[in-house]
């Protein structure tokens, strides 16, 4: 068995994440709140760290990540709509929730007209603008895009209720911790499920 694979090196690699998106993120709001004229001041500062570290990896690597993607997208969405809210904390507060939570409706909404959206993607992330003849005459390749689709659309709409749930339950203080690891790990496990799931009907398909 191959040791760098096993749980504690998968979670070993996993502890500077959560370090930088939970405990960084908490440390900066404590230490700066008490200089800050608001709640609102201090979170925007406090959720900036995670966002900041993501341009300068992608900067550095070139390579784009996803949650990370999310968390810059939620960042500037919830700063327009705080300032737009007359500084209500609350609204930095449900953090990527104001993306995934669209975002998972758009989704659930295209399988729900029969247009699923994750093939879509796929095909414009290969610059690809239509679906081939094979594509579209194969009820495999249709099925699994709209099973994929619902998974991924089921994923963000429960880590937007999840994450709203939490942001009306507790301080900020504690949501910059809480909020940050429930969130990433709903956006995990959905992501663990879509490649399962890829895995067996793309096995399935083999076998017809």
């Amino acid at each position: 068995m191959n040791q760098a694979s096993g749980p504690g090196n998968r979670l070993r690699a996993l502890l500077p994440s959560l370090v930088l998106n939970g405990a960084v993120p908490l440390l900066v709001y404590v230490l700066s709140r008490p200089y800050l004229s608001g709640d609102a001041v201090a979170l925007a500062l406090a959720m900036a760290v995670p966002v900041v570290c993501t341009i300068v990896m992608f900067g550095w690597r070139r390579r784009l990540d996803a949650i990370g993607v999310i968390a810059v997208a939620a960042y500037g969405v919830a700063l327009i709509a705080v300032l737009l809210s007359g500084g209500n904390p609350f609204v930095l507060k449900l953090q990527e929730a104001v993306v995934t939570g669209p975002l998972g409706l758009t989704f659930l909404i295209s399988v729900a007209v029969n247009r699923p959206l994750l093939p879509l993607l796929a095909r414009l992330a290969k610059r690809r603008g239509r679906p081939s003849e094979g594509e579209q005459s194969d009820p495999a390749r249709r099925r699994a895009g709209s099973v994929l689709t619902a998974i991924m659309g089921t994923t963000f709409v429960a880590h937007a209720v999840v994450l709203t749930a939490l942001a009306l339950m507790l301080s900020t203080a504690e949501v910059l911790v809480v909020s940050r690891v429930a969130g990433l790990s709903i956006l995990g496990l959905g992501l663990i499920i879509v490649v399962w799931c890829r895995s067996r009907l793309a096995h399935t398909a083999q076998r017809h």
